[in-house]
């Protein structure tokens, strides 16, 4: 049994982050970090506490790899701050019991551009009219699925709801989230005709 003692053999430190390394990557795009929380919280002191939680939880585990910190950060962040929203989320499932999703196309995920422009409108989107017209089961499977790419199984797992409700939330916040990609462009084109 040679093959399985060779596998066992110590992890190369120098792959994985140090403490000081992941300290720096928690501090260095708090920002970030902290609005991909406040999303699925709604409350800016949740929010914080959550990356604060995230980055101690880090800390404690076992380091990820260096190519892999920021991704690492952004889903530790998403999961603490999912903890501490679960029952905000839970409570949204009961809406989408009977909805349905019409639309193949948001069961893809797109590609790496299209996903980071999404990221950055979610992010650059007024705070008041993203709580106000997303409830928190649909801000946290939007957070989930643009930010660290979950399925829309993992998304169920994660929330602890049925895929049924994800699947629903998925697809108004996916219809939200179209419909500003396309205002942006109405209002530009409104401002050169109005010159």
């Amino acid at each position: 049994m040679s093959w399985f003692h060779s596998s066992t053999a110590p992890v190369d430190a120098r792959n994985h982050a140090s403490p000081a390394e992941v300290v720096a990557c928690f501090q260095d795009q708090r920002n970030l970090l902290g609005r991909l929380a406040f999303l699925i919280t709604g409350n800016h002191a949740t929010a914080e506490q959550a990356v604060v939680q995230a980055c101690e939880i880090t800390l404690q585990g076992n380091s990820p790899f260096h190519d892999w910190l920021f991704e690492w950060a952004k889903a530790a962040t998403i999961a603490s701050a999912i903890s501490h929203g679960a029952k905000a989320i839970r409570i949204c499932e009961a809406t989408y019991k009977d909805r349905r999703c019409p639309h193949v196309e948001h069961l893809s995920q797109g590609d790496a551009e299209e996903r980071a422009s999404n990221l950055d409108l979610i992010l650059g989107a007024d705070t008041q009219t993203l709580l106000t017209e997303l409830d928190p089961l649909c801000r946290a499977v939007l957070v989930l699925r643009v930010a660290i790419r979950s399925s829309i199984q993992d998304c169920a797992l994660r929330l602890n709801v049925s895929r049924t409700a994800v699947l629903a939330a998925n697809c108004h916040a996916l219809t939200w989230l179209q419909k500003r990609q396309v205002k942006p462009v109405e209002e530009n084109h409104d401002a050169s005709h109005a010159v």
